[in-house]
Protein backbone atom coordinates (compact mmCIF):
# COMPACT_ATOMS: atom_id res chain seq x y z
CA UNK A 1 0.00 0.00 0.00
CA UNK A 2 2.84 2.37 0.93
CA UNK A 3 4.65 1.65 -2.34
CA UNK A 4 1.43 2.26 -4.31
CA UNK A 5 0.83 5.58 -2.51
CA UNK A 6 4.46 6.60 -3.14
CA UNK A 7 4.07 5.76 -6.82
CA UNK A 8 0.87 7.83 -7.03
CA UNK A 9 2.59 10.76 -5.31
CA UNK A 10 5.48 10.56 -7.78
CA UNK A 11 3.06 10.36 -10.71
CA UNK A 12 1.15 13.36 -9.41
CA UNK A 13 4.37 15.32 -8.93
CA UNK A 14 5.35 14.56 -12.51
CA UNK A 15 1.89 15.66 -13.63
CA UNK A 16 2.38 18.92 -11.73
CA UNK A 17 5.71 19.45 -13.42
CA UNK A 18 4.05 19.04 -16.81
CA UNK A 19 1.21 21.33 -15.72
CA UNK A 20 3.69 23.98 -14.59
CA UNK A 21 5.52 23.74 -17.91
CA UNK A 22 2.28 24.08 -19.89
CA UNK A 23 1.12 26.92 -17.63
CA UNK A 24 4.26 28.89 -18.35
CA UNK A 25 3.70 28.24 -22.05
CA UNK A 26 0.21 29.71 -21.61
CA UNK A 27 1.59 32.74 -19.77
CA UNK A 28 4.16 33.56 -22.44
CA UNK A 29 2.07 32.70 -25.53
CA UNK A 30 2.52 35.53 -28.04
CA UNK A 31 -0.53 35.10 -30.26
CA UNK A 32 -4.14 33.93 -29.96
CA UNK A 33 -3.55 30.61 -31.71
CA UNK A 34 -0.65 29.68 -29.43
CA UNK A 35 -2.58 30.83 -26.35
CA UNK A 36 -5.63 28.78 -27.31
CA UNK A 37 -3.53 25.66 -27.87
CA UNK A 38 -1.77 26.15 -24.52
CA UNK A 39 -5.07 26.69 -22.71
CA UNK A 40 -6.53 23.47 -24.10
CA UNK A 41 -3.42 21.54 -23.07
CA UNK A 42 -3.55 22.97 -19.54
CA UNK A 43 -7.30 22.20 -19.34
CA UNK A 44 -6.62 18.59 -20.33
CA UNK A 45 -4.00 18.21 -17.61
CA UNK A 46 -6.21 19.89 -15.00
CA UNK A 47 -9.05 17.48 -15.78
CA UNK A 48 -6.79 14.46 -15.33
CA UNK A 49 -5.46 15.74 -11.99
CA UNK A 50 -8.99 16.25 -10.57
CA UNK A 51 -9.22 17.78 -7.09
CA UNK A 52 -7.99 21.36 -6.65
CA UNK A 53 -6.46 21.70 -10.14
CA UNK A 54 -9.78 20.85 -11.76
CA UNK A 55 -11.49 23.44 -9.55
CA UNK A 56 -8.94 26.03 -10.70
CA UNK A 57 -9.78 25.11 -14.28
CA UNK A 58 -13.49 25.52 -13.60
CA UNK A 59 -12.88 28.99 -12.19
CA UNK A 60 -10.80 29.87 -15.25
CA UNK A 61 -13.56 28.65 -17.55
CA UNK A 62 -16.36 30.57 -15.87
CA UNK A 63 -15.35 34.06 -16.90
CA UNK A 64 -16.15 36.62 -19.56
CA UNK A 65 -13.10 35.51 -21.56
CA UNK A 66 -14.58 33.47 -24.44
CA UNK A 67 -11.26 31.79 -25.18
CA UNK A 68 -11.05 30.54 -21.61
CA UNK A 69 -14.66 29.35 -21.72
CA UNK A 70 -13.93 27.30 -24.83
CA UNK A 71 -10.71 25.82 -23.50
CA UNK A 72 -11.72 25.01 -19.92
CA UNK A 73 -15.50 24.67 -20.21
CA UNK A 74 -15.33 20.89 -20.59
CA UNK A 75 -14.21 20.63 -16.96
CA UNK A 76 -17.79 21.41 -15.87
CA UNK A 77 -19.52 18.50 -17.57
CA UNK A 78 -17.27 16.33 -19.65
CA UNK A 79 -14.05 15.71 -17.73
CA UNK A 80 -13.20 12.02 -18.03
CA UNK A 81 -14.99 9.92 -15.35
CA UNK A 82 -13.47 6.88 -13.67
CA UNK A 83 -14.78 3.49 -14.82
CA UNK A 84 -17.72 1.87 -13.01
CA UNK A 85 -15.48 -1.03 -11.99
CA UNK A 86 -13.47 1.44 -9.88
CA UNK A 87 -16.47 3.19 -8.30
CA UNK A 88 -18.81 0.24 -7.68
CA UNK A 89 -16.73 -1.32 -4.84
CA UNK A 90 -16.98 1.99 -2.93
CA UNK A 91 -20.78 1.63 -2.87
CA UNK A 92 -20.61 -2.03 -1.94
CA UNK A 93 -18.24 -1.38 0.96
CA UNK A 94 -20.31 1.52 2.29
CA UNK A 95 -23.72 -0.15 2.00
CA UNK A 96 -22.56 -3.73 2.69
CA UNK A 97 -24.88 -5.03 -0.02
CA UNK A 98 -24.77 -5.48 -3.76
CA UNK A 99 -25.63 -1.95 -5.08
CA UNK A 100 -27.73 -3.40 -7.89
CA UNK A 101 -30.19 -4.88 -5.38
CA UNK A 102 -31.20 -1.38 -4.22
CA UNK A 103 -31.97 0.02 -7.64
CA UNK A 104 -34.02 -0.76 -10.68
CA UNK A 105 -31.30 0.81 -12.78
CA UNK A 106 -27.90 2.48 -12.35
CA UNK A 107 -26.18 4.44 -15.10
CA UNK A 108 -22.67 3.01 -15.07
CA UNK A 109 -21.33 5.97 -17.07
CA UNK A 110 -20.82 8.73 -14.54
CA UNK A 111 -20.46 12.50 -14.89
CA UNK A 112 -17.10 13.65 -13.56
CA UNK A 113 -16.62 16.55 -11.17
CA UNK A 114 -13.53 17.73 -9.29
CA UNK A 115 -13.80 15.58 -6.13
CA UNK A 116 -16.17 12.83 -7.26
CA UNK A 117 -18.54 11.75 -9.99
CA UNK A 118 -22.32 11.40 -10.24
CA UNK A 119 -24.31 8.41 -11.44
CA UNK A 120 -28.02 8.55 -12.22
CA UNK A 121 -30.08 5.72 -10.70
CA UNK A 122 -33.68 4.68 -10.08
CA UNK A 123 -34.69 3.18 -6.73
CA UNK A 124 -36.82 0.05 -6.66
CA UNK A 125 -39.79 2.21 -5.64
CA UNK A 126 -39.34 4.27 -8.81
CA UNK A 127 -37.67 7.41 -7.45
CA UNK A 128 -34.85 8.76 -9.58
CA UNK A 129 -31.77 9.80 -7.63
CA UNK A 130 -28.26 11.15 -8.17
CA UNK A 131 -25.46 9.15 -6.52
CA UNK A 132 -22.33 11.20 -5.95
CA UNK A 133 -19.31 9.00 -5.22
CA UNK A 134 -16.05 10.46 -3.97
CA UNK A 135 -12.94 9.52 -5.92
CA UNK A 136 -10.74 7.00 -4.12
CA UNK A 137 -7.58 8.63 -2.73
CA UNK A 138 -8.79 12.16 -3.46
CA UNK A 139 -8.03 13.42 0.07
CA UNK A 140 -4.31 12.68 -0.32
CA UNK A 141 -4.39 14.20 -3.79
CA UNK A 142 -5.89 17.42 -2.41
CA UNK A 143 -3.00 17.76 0.05
CA UNK A 144 -0.59 17.38 -2.85
CA UNK A 145 -2.63 19.96 -4.77
CA UNK A 146 -2.20 22.54 -2.03
CA UNK A 147 1.57 22.11 -2.13
CA UNK A 148 1.37 22.71 -5.86
CA UNK A 149 -0.75 25.83 -5.45
CA UNK A 150 2.34 28.03 -5.59
CA UNK A 151 3.06 26.60 -9.03
CA UNK A 152 -0.41 27.56 -10.19
CA UNK A 153 -0.40 31.00 -8.57
CA UNK A 154 2.15 32.58 -10.89
CA UNK A 155 0.79 31.58 -14.30
CA UNK A 156 -2.87 32.05 -13.33
CA UNK A 157 -2.96 34.78 -10.72
CA UNK A 158 0.13 36.87 -11.50
CA UNK A 159 0.63 37.15 -7.73
CA UNK A 160 3.47 39.20 -6.33
CA UNK A 161 5.32 39.48 -3.05
CA UNK A 162 3.03 40.31 -0.13
CA UNK A 163 0.23 37.95 -1.17
CA UNK A 164 -0.95 35.90 1.82
CA UNK A 165 -0.50 32.53 0.13
CA UNK A 166 -0.41 30.67 3.45
CA UNK A 167 -3.71 32.25 4.45
CA UNK A 168 -5.29 31.26 1.15
CA UNK A 169 -3.92 27.74 1.42
CA UNK A 170 -5.44 27.41 4.90
CA UNK A 171 -8.78 28.81 3.71
CA UNK A 172 -8.87 26.56 0.66
CA UNK A 173 -7.87 23.52 2.73
CA UNK A 174 -10.66 24.18 5.24
CA UNK A 175 -13.13 24.53 2.37
CA UNK A 176 -11.93 21.33 0.69
CA UNK A 177 -12.03 19.42 3.98
CA UNK A 178 -15.70 20.39 4.21
CA UNK A 179 -16.34 19.36 0.60
CA UNK A 180 -14.64 15.99 1.18
CA UNK A 181 -17.05 15.09 4.02
CA UNK A 182 -20.33 14.19 2.30
CA UNK A 183 -22.16 13.90 5.64
CA UNK A 184 -21.32 17.52 6.23
CA UNK A 185 -22.40 18.38 2.69
CA UNK A 186 -25.72 16.63 3.33
CA UNK A 187 -26.19 18.77 6.44
CA UNK A 188 -25.31 21.88 4.40
CA UNK A 189 -27.88 20.87 1.80
CA UNK A 190 -30.64 20.43 4.39
CA UNK A 191 -29.76 23.72 6.10
CA UNK A 192 -29.60 25.59 2.80
CA UNK A 193 -32.96 24.16 1.74
CA UNK A 194 -34.51 25.58 4.91
CA UNK A 195 -32.85 28.97 4.36
CA UNK A 196 -31.98 30.49 0.97
CA UNK A 197 -33.31 27.39 -0.76
CA UNK A 198 -36.81 28.02 0.60
CA UNK A 199 -37.27 30.77 -1.99
CA UNK A 200 -39.94 30.08 -4.58
CA UNK A 201 -37.32 30.81 -7.24
CA UNK A 202 -34.92 28.02 -6.15
CA UNK A 203 -35.07 24.23 -5.98
CA UNK A 204 -32.75 22.25 -3.68
CA UNK A 205 -32.92 18.43 -4.15
CA UNK A 206 -33.79 16.40 -1.04
CA UNK A 207 -31.07 14.21 0.49
CA UNK A 208 -31.64 10.47 0.98
CA UNK A 209 -30.35 10.10 4.54
CA UNK A 210 -30.41 6.29 4.56
CA UNK A 211 -28.00 5.89 1.65
CA UNK A 212 -25.68 8.86 2.23
CA UNK A 213 -22.34 8.28 3.96
CA UNK A 214 -19.04 10.09 4.44
CA UNK A 215 -18.03 9.49 0.82
CA UNK A 216 -21.42 8.89 -0.86
CA UNK A 217 -24.22 11.44 -1.23
CA UNK A 218 -27.60 10.42 -2.63
CA UNK A 219 -30.13 13.12 -3.56
CA UNK A 220 -33.32 13.23 -5.56
CA UNK A 221 -32.72 13.74 -9.27
CA UNK A 222 -33.97 17.11 -10.52
CA UNK A 223 -32.88 18.08 -14.00
CA UNK A 224 -33.20 21.25 -16.03
CA UNK A 225 -31.61 23.20 -18.85
CA UNK A 226 -27.86 23.64 -18.83
CA UNK A 227 -26.30 27.09 -18.91
CA UNK A 228 -25.33 26.52 -22.54
CA UNK A 229 -28.94 25.66 -23.45
CA UNK A 230 -30.27 28.75 -21.67
CA UNK A 231 -27.92 30.96 -23.64
CA UNK A 232 -28.75 29.28 -26.93
CA UNK A 233 -32.51 28.68 -26.68
CA UNK A 234 -34.22 30.92 -24.12
CA UNK A 235 -35.87 34.14 -25.26
CA UNK A 236 -34.41 37.46 -24.15
CA UNK A 237 -37.47 38.10 -21.99
CA UNK A 238 -36.92 34.77 -20.21
CA UNK A 239 -33.22 35.54 -19.79
CA UNK A 240 -33.93 38.98 -18.32
CA UNK A 241 -36.46 37.52 -15.87
CA UNK A 242 -33.98 34.82 -14.89
CA UNK A 243 -31.27 37.44 -14.32
CA UNK A 244 -33.57 39.45 -12.05
CA UNK A 245 -34.55 36.37 -10.05
CA UNK A 246 -30.96 35.20 -9.78
CA UNK A 247 -29.74 38.52 -8.38
CA UNK A 248 -32.72 38.93 -6.04
CA UNK A 249 -32.17 35.43 -4.68
CA UNK A 250 -28.41 35.97 -4.29
CA UNK A 251 -28.94 39.18 -2.28
CA UNK A 252 -31.51 37.40 -0.14
CA UNK A 253 -29.05 34.55 0.49
CA UNK A 254 -26.36 37.03 1.43
CA UNK A 255 -28.23 39.63 3.46
CA UNK A 256 -31.24 37.77 4.89
CA UNK A 257 -29.83 34.30 5.60
CA UNK A 258 -26.08 34.92 5.67
CA UNK A 259 -25.52 31.75 3.59
CA UNK A 260 -24.09 31.76 0.08
CA UNK A 261 -23.64 28.85 -2.32
CA UNK A 262 -19.96 29.42 -3.07
CA UNK A 263 -19.54 27.13 -6.07
CA UNK A 264 -22.09 28.37 -8.59
CA UNK A 265 -20.31 27.25 -11.73
CA UNK A 266 -22.49 25.83 -14.57
CA UNK A 267 -21.86 22.22 -13.54
CA UNK A 268 -23.67 22.88 -10.24
CA UNK A 269 -26.74 24.67 -11.54
CA UNK A 270 -29.66 24.04 -13.87
CA UNK A 271 -32.55 26.24 -14.99
CA UNK A 272 -36.23 25.44 -15.47
CA UNK A 273 -38.71 27.56 -17.39
CA UNK A 274 -42.44 27.25 -17.04
CA UNK A 275 -45.69 29.14 -16.51
CA UNK A 276 -44.51 30.33 -13.09
CA UNK A 277 -41.37 31.88 -14.55
CA UNK A 278 -37.76 30.64 -14.41
CA UNK A 279 -36.52 28.54 -11.51
CA UNK A 280 -32.97 27.76 -10.41
CA UNK A 281 -31.93 24.20 -9.51
CA UNK A 282 -28.85 23.96 -7.27
CA UNK A 283 -26.49 21.04 -6.77
CA UNK A 284 -23.34 20.43 -4.73
CA UNK A 285 -23.44 22.05 -1.30
CA UNK A 286 -19.91 21.16 -0.27
CA UNK A 287 -18.95 24.84 -0.36
CA UNK A 288 -21.37 27.09 1.53
CA UNK A 289 -20.03 30.43 2.76
CA UNK A 290 -21.54 31.69 6.00
CA UNK A 291 -21.44 35.30 7.16
CA UNK A 292 -21.73 36.56 10.70
CA UNK A 293 -24.28 39.27 11.45
CA UNK A 294 -21.43 41.76 11.76
CA UNK A 295 -20.13 40.85 8.30
CA UNK A 296 -23.61 41.17 6.76
CA UNK A 297 -24.21 44.52 8.43
CA UNK A 298 -20.76 45.86 7.48
CA UNK A 299 -21.27 44.95 3.82
CA UNK A 300 -24.69 46.61 3.84
CA UNK A 301 -23.31 49.70 5.55
CA UNK A 302 -20.52 49.92 2.95
CA UNK A 303 -23.10 49.72 0.15
CA UNK A 304 -25.28 52.32 1.87
CA UNK A 305 -22.31 54.64 2.51
CA UNK A 306 -21.35 54.40 -1.16
CA UNK A 307 -24.91 54.95 -2.39
CA UNK A 308 -25.41 57.99 -0.16
CA UNK A 309 -21.69 58.99 -0.06
CA UNK A 310 -22.09 59.41 3.66
CA UNK A 311 -18.93 58.15 5.41
CA UNK A 312 -15.33 57.08 4.86
CA UNK A 313 -14.97 53.54 3.49
CA UNK A 314 -11.61 52.60 5.07
CA UNK A 315 -12.99 51.80 8.58
CA UNK A 316 -15.67 49.63 6.95
CA UNK A 317 -13.09 47.78 4.86
CA UNK A 318 -10.97 47.32 7.98
CA UNK A 319 -13.99 45.84 9.79
CA UNK A 320 -14.34 43.35 6.93
CA UNK A 321 -10.75 42.25 7.53
CA UNK A 322 -8.81 44.23 4.91
CA UNK A 323 -5.19 45.02 5.75
CA UNK A 324 -5.21 48.69 6.80
CA UNK A 325 -1.45 49.10 6.27
CA UNK A 326 -1.84 48.11 2.63
CA UNK A 327 -4.87 50.35 2.12
CA UNK A 328 -3.55 53.48 3.87
CA UNK A 329 -1.49 54.59 0.82
CA UNK A 330 -4.74 54.40 -1.19
CA UNK A 331 -6.86 56.25 1.34
CA UNK A 332 -7.55 59.23 -0.91
CA UNK A 333 -8.73 56.97 -3.72
CA UNK A 334 -10.78 54.48 -1.70
CA UNK A 335 -14.04 56.47 -2.06
CA UNK A 336 -13.65 56.41 -5.85
CA UNK A 337 -12.66 52.76 -5.71
CA UNK A 338 -15.81 51.86 -3.75
CA UNK A 339 -17.95 53.87 -6.14
CA UNK A 340 -16.57 51.79 -9.02
CA UNK A 341 -16.75 48.47 -7.16
CA UNK A 342 -20.32 49.04 -6.00
CA UNK A 343 -21.54 51.00 -9.02
CA UNK A 344 -24.39 48.56 -9.85
CA UNK A 345 -25.83 49.02 -6.34
CA UNK A 346 -25.72 52.80 -6.79
CA UNK A 347 -27.82 52.65 -9.96
CA UNK A 348 -31.58 53.16 -9.70
CA UNK A 349 -32.08 52.09 -13.30
CA UNK A 350 -31.49 48.76 -15.10
CA UNK A 351 -27.73 48.28 -14.98
CA UNK A 352 -25.79 46.68 -17.84
CA UNK A 353 -22.84 44.83 -16.27
CA UNK A 354 -21.14 44.67 -19.67
CA UNK A 355 -20.47 48.42 -19.37
CA UNK A 356 -18.95 48.05 -15.90
CA UNK A 357 -15.40 47.48 -17.19
CA UNK A 358 -14.30 46.95 -13.64
CA UNK A 359 -10.71 45.81 -14.10
CA UNK A 360 -9.42 48.56 -16.44
CA UNK A 361 -11.15 51.29 -14.45
CA UNK A 362 -9.67 50.08 -11.16
CA UNK A 363 -6.23 49.69 -12.73
CA UNK A 364 -6.34 53.26 -14.05
CA UNK A 365 -7.58 54.59 -10.70
CA UNK A 366 -4.95 52.81 -8.61
CA UNK A 367 -2.00 52.78 -11.02
CA UNK A 368 1.13 51.14 -9.64
CA UNK A 369 -0.56 50.61 -6.26
CA UNK A 370 -3.31 48.36 -7.62
CA UNK A 371 -1.64 45.28 -6.10
CA UNK A 372 -2.04 46.85 -2.65
CA UNK A 373 -5.79 46.52 -2.95
CA UNK A 374 -5.71 43.10 -4.58
CA UNK A 375 -3.69 41.52 -1.78
CA UNK A 376 -5.23 43.52 1.09
CA UNK A 377 -8.42 41.48 1.25
CA UNK A 378 -8.77 38.71 3.84
CA UNK A 379 -8.58 35.13 2.52
CA UNK A 380 -11.96 34.32 4.10
CA UNK A 381 -13.68 36.52 1.50
CA UNK A 382 -12.41 34.26 -1.30
CA UNK A 383 -15.56 32.15 -1.47
CA UNK A 384 -17.91 35.12 -1.27
CA UNK A 385 -16.06 36.86 -4.10
CA UNK A 386 -16.17 33.67 -6.15
CA UNK A 387 -19.95 33.47 -5.73
CA UNK A 388 -20.40 37.16 -6.56
CA UNK A 389 -18.25 36.80 -9.69
CA UNK A 390 -20.42 33.84 -10.76
CA UNK A 391 -23.56 35.97 -10.51
CA UNK A 392 -21.91 38.72 -12.58
CA UNK A 393 -20.89 36.18 -15.21
CA UNK A 394 -24.44 34.82 -15.45
CA UNK A 395 -25.91 38.33 -15.77
CA UNK A 396 -23.38 39.11 -18.50
CA UNK A 397 -24.18 35.93 -20.41
CA UNK A 398 -27.93 36.55 -20.06
CA UNK A 399 -27.58 40.16 -21.22
CA UNK A 400 -29.88 40.89 -18.28
CA UNK A 401 -30.11 44.53 -17.20
CA UNK A 402 -31.39 44.49 -13.63
CA UNK A 403 -32.20 47.25 -11.15
CA UNK A 404 -29.60 46.52 -8.48
CA UNK A 405 -30.48 49.56 -6.40
CA UNK A 406 -34.13 48.57 -6.17
CA UNK A 407 -33.27 45.00 -5.18
CA UNK A 408 -30.81 45.94 -2.43
CA UNK A 409 -32.93 48.75 -0.93
CA UNK A 410 -35.27 46.46 1.11
CA UNK A 411 -32.21 44.90 2.80
CA UNK A 412 -30.79 48.35 3.58
CA UNK A 413 -34.08 49.51 5.08
CA UNK A 414 -34.52 46.35 7.15
CA UNK A 415 -31.00 46.36 8.63
CA UNK A 416 -30.25 50.10 8.77
CA UNK A 417 -30.79 50.35 12.52
CA UNK A 418 -28.60 47.30 13.15
CA UNK A 419 -25.65 48.33 10.99
CA UNK A 420 -25.92 51.90 12.26
CA UNK A 421 -24.88 50.59 15.70
CA UNK A 422 -21.67 48.95 14.50
CA UNK A 423 -18.54 50.00 16.37
CA UNK A 424 -15.95 50.58 13.67
CA UNK A 425 -12.15 50.96 13.99
CA UNK A 426 -11.06 54.53 14.64
CA UNK A 427 -9.16 55.38 11.47
CA UNK A 428 -8.78 58.86 10.01
CA UNK A 429 -9.30 58.65 6.25
CA UNK A 430 -10.88 60.38 3.28
CA UNK A 431 -14.61 60.23 2.74
CA UNK A 432 -16.78 60.73 -0.34
CA UNK A 433 -16.68 64.53 -0.05
CA UNK A 434 -13.46 64.46 -2.09
CA UNK A 435 -15.31 63.09 -5.12
CA UNK A 436 -16.99 65.07 -7.84
CA UNK A 437 -20.76 64.73 -7.78
CA UNK A 438 -21.68 65.98 -11.25
CA UNK A 439 -20.38 65.94 -14.80
CA UNK A 440 -21.16 69.19 -16.63
CA UNK A 441 -21.18 69.71 -20.39
CA UNK A 442 -21.66 73.32 -21.53
CA UNK A 443 -21.96 74.72 -25.08
CA UNK A 444 -21.64 78.46 -25.90
CA UNK A 445 -22.40 80.21 -29.17
CA UNK A 446 -21.49 83.87 -29.60
CA UNK A 447 -20.60 84.07 -25.91
CA UNK A 448 -24.10 82.87 -24.87
CA UNK A 449 -24.78 79.51 -23.19
CA UNK A 450 -26.97 77.55 -25.61
CA UNK A 451 -26.85 74.17 -23.85
CA UNK A 452 -25.83 72.92 -20.43
CA UNK A 453 -26.19 69.27 -19.48
CA UNK A 454 -25.72 67.93 -15.95
CA UNK A 455 -25.02 64.23 -15.48
CA UNK A 456 -23.92 62.04 -12.56
CA UNK A 457 -20.15 62.18 -12.16
CA UNK A 458 -19.93 58.46 -12.97
CA UNK A 459 -20.98 59.33 -16.55
CA UNK A 460 -17.39 60.42 -17.15
CA UNK A 461 -16.53 56.74 -17.71
CA UNK A 462 -18.86 56.74 -20.74
CA UNK A 463 -18.22 60.33 -21.79
CA UNK A 464 -18.25 59.57 -25.51
CA UNK A 465 -21.85 58.32 -25.22
CA UNK A 466 -22.99 61.75 -24.01
CA UNK A 467 -21.22 63.95 -26.55
CA UNK A 468 -22.93 64.98 -29.79
CA UNK A 469 -21.44 63.81 -33.13
CA UNK A 470 -20.17 67.32 -33.97
CA UNK A 471 -18.16 67.45 -30.73
CA UNK A 472 -16.80 63.92 -31.26
CA UNK A 473 -15.74 64.90 -34.79
CA UNK A 474 -14.03 68.04 -33.49
CA UNK A 475 -12.20 66.01 -30.86
CA UNK A 476 -10.91 63.71 -33.61
CA UNK A 477 -9.83 66.71 -35.72
CA UNK A 478 -7.97 68.21 -32.77
CA UNK A 479 -6.35 64.83 -32.18
CA UNK A 480 -7.47 64.80 -28.59
CA UNK A 481 -7.25 61.35 -26.99
CA UNK A 482 -10.60 61.10 -25.18
CA UNK A 483 -9.71 57.75 -23.64
CA UNK A 484 -6.49 59.20 -22.25
CA UNK A 485 -8.44 62.15 -20.83
CA UNK A 486 -10.84 59.81 -19.03
CA UNK A 487 -7.94 57.67 -17.80
CA UNK A 488 -6.38 60.78 -16.29
CA UNK A 489 -9.67 61.63 -14.53
CA UNK A 490 -9.74 58.13 -13.05
CA UNK A 491 -6.11 58.28 -11.96
CA UNK A 492 -6.77 61.58 -10.17
CA UNK A 493 -9.54 59.87 -8.24
CA UNK A 494 -12.57 61.52 -9.90
CA UNK A 495 -11.93 64.79 -8.06
CA UNK A 496 -13.63 68.03 -9.20
CA UNK A 497 -11.86 69.92 -11.96
CA UNK A 498 -11.71 70.58 -15.72
CA UNK A 499 -11.89 67.67 -18.17
CA UNK A 500 -11.36 69.44 -21.51
CA UNK A 501 -12.39 72.46 -23.60
CA UNK A 502 -12.88 72.91 -27.35
CA UNK A 503 -13.09 76.23 -29.17
CA UNK A 504 -13.93 76.97 -32.81
CA UNK A 505 -15.52 79.92 -34.68
CA UNK A 506 -19.01 78.48 -34.19
CA UNK A 507 -19.03 77.45 -30.55
CA UNK A 508 -17.18 76.69 -27.36
CA UNK A 509 -17.54 73.33 -25.55
CA UNK A 510 -16.49 72.93 -21.94
CA UNK A 511 -16.60 69.73 -19.89
CA UNK A 512 -15.81 69.58 -16.19
CA UNK A 513 -16.49 67.74 -12.93
CA UNK A 514 -17.88 69.49 -9.89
Amino acid sequence: MTDRMTLKTIQRTIAYANLAKDSLQLRWARDDKSREAAQRLVAQRLGKLRGLPQKVGQMLAFSSDEQRQDAFGGLFESAEPLPWATMRPILEQAWEVDPETLFEKIETQGKAASLGQVHAATLTKGTKVAIKIQYPGIRNAVLADLKGLTWLAKPFGNLQRGFDLAGYQTTILAGLEEELDYRREAANQREFAAGPGSSSEVIVPRVDETLSTENILVSEWIDGDTWEKVQAEWTQQEKTELGQKLLRWFLESLFTYGQVHADLHPGNIRFIRGCGGPKIVLYDFGSVYRLTDTQRWTLLRLIDATRRQSEAPLPLLAELGFDVDLLQPLSGRLPALCRILLEPFCSDYPYDVRQWKLSPRLNELLGDERMNFRIAGPPRLLFLLRAFQAVITYLTGLDAQVMWGKLVEPHLQRERAAYGKLSLPKIVSDDFSTLAQKLKVQVKRGGMVTACVTLPASAIDRLEDFLDPQTCQKIAEERLDLKAIVRDVRHRGYVPGPVFELTDPQRDVKVWLE
